[in-house]
């Protein structure tokens, strides 16, 4: 990096992880793509298994400190040559990227609810969650 006092080095922390889920919204297949920075996290007190604790829970409420989850979404197209089989995720990361501008970003999400066939898939959810997390914080102190 070259500055008005002479050569240096810009350090970067690392980009944070991400979630990408494959979903319907709206009758289309849509991927959902958030950061999972240390502003985000499981809230079991949202969950509404807590106000019907006699059947088991299968839901994941991911929440933020902050008031709103930066959430960007794009819906595949149905015509030819443009639906499933044409999807990048390159589209989320790269501003150069030509279906960039494809990528809606959703306001005002304050938090996500995910439901789960069973239990033990909302589990194997959180333990992939813990282990992002890990690996997250073993990157910021290296």
């Amino acid at each position: 990096m070259v500055g008005s006092r002479g050569n240096g080095t810009a350090i970067k922390t690392p980009e944070p992880p991400v979630i990408v889920f494959f979903t319907m919204y709206d009758g289309k297949y849509a991927f959902l793509h958030f950061e999972l920075t240390d502003r985000v996290f499981v809230n079991p007190e949202k969950c509404y298994c807590r106000q019907n604790s006699k059947r088991p829970c299968c839901t994941v409420v991911i929440d933020t400190k902050d008031k709103t989850i930066d959430l960007r979404r794009f819906r595949a197209s149905q015509e030819a040559g443009k639906g499933l089989y044409t999807w990048d995720l390159a589209r989320f990361r790269i501003p150069k990227h030509p279906q960039h501008k494809d990528v809606e970003v959703v306001k005002k999400v304050e938090y996500l609810t995910l439901e789960f066939d069973s239990v033990e898939e909302k589990d194997v959810f959180r333990e992939e969650l813990k282990s992002l997390e890990t690996k997250e914080s073993e990157a910021e102190a290296d």
